[in-house]
């Protein structure tokens, strides 16, 4: 009997649940394991809010993300945050070696108070969103081992109330058995249910006689307002300060000298926000940090910059008879929970307030150089898709990255290299499409000199093919889809096999290789045409990641055209600058051809400008030259005039005639619009302006 669903594990093998990539969530037991049919999820806040923001607060979308998560790593285990949830559902089935010590019966309401990264689960359906708890409603089924702490769900208490307080795992009752004997306290947080439940577990033990301090984040969630939810603050807190949690010496001056608490707590889920505990708690006092996402290193850093000598705890995980203690806390609640008002959670797109300290966003420049070389990560967009990589590289599997021509897929493949356990062992790189057919299954398996099956032009080379060359390494496959059908059946032997055989050879080879492919069509079309295996598709696709298109990351316009300014003013020798409005229209273009499209833009900007700064009369001409004949347009001004003219008349001059000839070259507004790179709106008002 596997205690700990080992057996569940796909990728990587030989590591718990907890710490795979994927696993496998067919609904069929396995010995010592029970199925239960979820109803209920609370997501953990972090990670709720990551989806939310990453989704654009979409209902659909959020669901969509969601759904992808479960199906790529067969848990809701989100790869940005690395954090999961707890679940509620009826036991459907429990297979019959499974160690019943609680008596569980095929019907019992449960609760599985373990992280979602250690269970694996299948959504069916989502049915509602709680934004409010951060909770969805389900049709599913989860599958628990008896490693995993089960408890009986109590009818008797509001579940997603008890959800919520159930995520915090042991910590609530860790606060709880430090507070003894300990007079002042401070708790810290962005969530005023979050402050509640630690303020409630500290005024159990600590009496009326204790001081309690609330500092909340200006930007808190307050999930939960009215009358009954101010009177309970006040009861459990002395004081309440809304602070701005981020600038720690602000947050001392609030305190005045209030300070040298016996313990702290720290429940914001914003990185950044350990230093003021540290500053604010005495020598030789408790700090905790019950989230995740705080960063115990720098708090240690702290302490040592300080020479303040402190028990710093991290968040608890199981702790014996802390589910007990969090059911009655949630019972001491109930009555003031059932007359306050929902709120949803408020959601912002605030870099200054990174959803975790692993985020692009929240990195120094120098080192997010160090982790990414100079791939430029400004927008959320592009900020989520680079914390899903460094989190994937961790993990020895399989990865296919899409999205369209120009994106960055190959930078995004060395990256995932360079962050990876093999970055110091070789990253061979090969596109699919360019291999001549003759060749192909020479270049990826080599030949055996001896061989009359290797073509004579072979002759003196290397015989090591792709796969021996990148042994213990990482193989790159570009435009992957552009392999031709046998060769796609021998990759996928070869991969599956974990060896391989030279052309004309009797030996087979062992290969261990992680293999990253890339792909700008929709594979799933390519597959359904018969033009790839779906098998070998299973192979590749473990961890799909999807690079956005340049009109999808808008934020990231201005930096790069920095970046490719900075690049070639190196490479040419000379030194250009751009205007703003020259900037904000780059913004506004639709850029199909992506990122390489906007560099070669700048690149020849930077050789045909005439002054030292890239005006926008410069990228008006170079967006629109198929539109835009100078040389044929009726115009009163001339290049030699050029310099001499109100700007402000030239650029009108240049965008009548633009669209004046888009339209005679169009036909409609509405093509013309697009040709240009405005709405169909814009362009009928500007026609309208210039009486064309």
């Amino acid at each position: 009997m596997d205690k700990y669903g080992t057996e569940r594990v796909l990728e990587p093998k030989y590591v718990l649940p907890t710490v795979a990539w994927k696993v496998d969530n067919n609904r069929k037991l396995l010995p010592g394991e029970m199925r239960i049919d979820v109803k209920r999820i609370h997501i953990e806040r972090t990670s709720f809010k990551e989806i939310c923001l990453e989704a654009n607060d979409n209902d659909q979308r959020i669901i969509q993300k969601i759904m992808d998560i479960v199906i790529r790593r067969g848990k809701l285990h989100n790869p940005v945050t690395d954090t999961g949830g707890v679940l509620c559902g009826t036991i459907a089935e429990i297979e019959d070696s499974y160690p019943n010590k609680k008596d569980f019966r095929v019907g019992d309401d449960v609760i599985c108070n373990a992280s979602l990264a250690s269970v694996p689960l299948y959504i069916d359906k989502i049915i509602s969103i709680d934004r409010t708890y951060g909770q969805i409603e389900i049709e599913g089924y989860a599958i628990v081992t008896s490693s995993l702490p089960i408890i009986r769900l109590p009818h008797d208490l509001p579940l997603p109330l008890l959800l919520f307080t159930l995520d915090e795992s042991g910590t609530i009752y860790r606060v709880s058995s430090t507070a003894v004997g300990k007079k002042r306290f401070l708790v810290v947080g962005n969530n005023l249910l979050s402050n509640i439940l630690f303020g409630l577990a500290i005024r159990k033990v600590a009496g009326e006689d204790a001081e309690i301090v609330c500092l909340l984040d200006r930007k808190t969630d307050n999930v939960l307002k009215g009358p009954s939810i101010d009177r309970l603050v006040s009861e459990l807190f002395t004081s309440v300060h809304s602070v701005d949690i981020l600038r720690p010496m602000e947050c001392l001056h609030q305190l005045g000298d209030n300070l040298s608490f016996d313990l702290s707590v720290n429940c914001a889920d914003i990185t950044g926000a350990e230093t003021i505990n540290i500053l604010a708690t005495k020598s030789g006092g408790t700090v905790v940090f019950a989230n995740l996402i705080n960063n115990y290193n720098i708090a240690l850093y702290i302490t040592e910059a300080t020479s303040k000598q402190l028990d710093i705890r991290s968040a608890d995980g199981y702790l014996e008879a802390y589910d007990d203690f969090d059911l009655e806390i949630v019972r001491e609640l109930v009555p003031y929970v059932e007359e306050a008002e929902e709120q949803n959670l408020s959601l912002r797109d605030d870099p200054s307030h990174p959803i975790t300290s692993k985020s692009m966003l929240s990195k120094d420049p120098g080192e997010r150089q160090t982790l990414m070389e100079d791939l430029v990560c400004e927008s959320r967009a592009m900020a989520a898709v680079m914390d899903e990589v460094l989190t994937v590289s961790k993990y020895d599997c399989n990865v296919l990255i899409t999205g369209e021509t120009g994106v960055g897929k190959e930078k995004i493949a060395g990256i995932i290299h360079k962050n990876s356990t093999r970055k110091m062992q070789p990253f061979i790189k090969v596109n699919c499409t360019s291999l001549p057919p003759e060749l192909a299954e020479v270049e990826f398996f080599g030949y055996e000199e001896s061989s009359d099956a290797a073509p004579k032009s072979f002759s003196g080379m290397n015989k090591k093919g792709l796969l021996e060359r990148a042994d213990n390494g990482s193989l790159y496959l570009d435009d992957v889809t552009g392999l031709r059908a046998d060769m796609q059946a021998k990759l996928l032997r070869a991969i599956q096999d974990g060896e391989f055989y030279r052309v004309g050879g009797q030996e087979p080879i062992k290969t261990n290789i992680r293999i990253i492919s890339t792909t700008n069509r929709d594979i799933e079309d390519v597959i359904e045409s018969n033009g790839f295996r779906r098998d070998l598709y299973y192979a590749l696709n473990v961890v799909r990641i999807r690079v956005p298109a340049l009109r999808e990351r808008v934020a990231d316009i201005p930096k790069l055209v920095q970046h490719f300014l900075s690049d070639y003013g190196n490479r040419f020798g000379i030194q250009r600058s751009i205007s703003d409005d020259a900037v904000e229209y780059l913004c506004q273009s639709d850029w199909p051809g992506n990122t390489r499209e906007l560099e070669n833009a700048v690149q020849r900007l930077m050789i045909s400008s005439k002054s030292e700064e890239i005006a926008l009369i410069d990228v008006m001409r170079e967006m629109h030259s198929d539109v835009f004949d100078l040389s044929g347009a009726s115009t009163s001004i001339s290049l030699e005039d050029e310099e001499e003219v109100n700007m402000d008349a030239m650029v009108e001059n240049f965008e009548k005639n633009i669209i004046k000839h888009a339209l005679e070259k169009y036909g409609s507004t509405r093509r013309a619009a697009k040709a240009i790179g405005i709405s169909q709106t814009q362009l009928v008002r500007k026609k309208n302006k210039y009486g064309i």
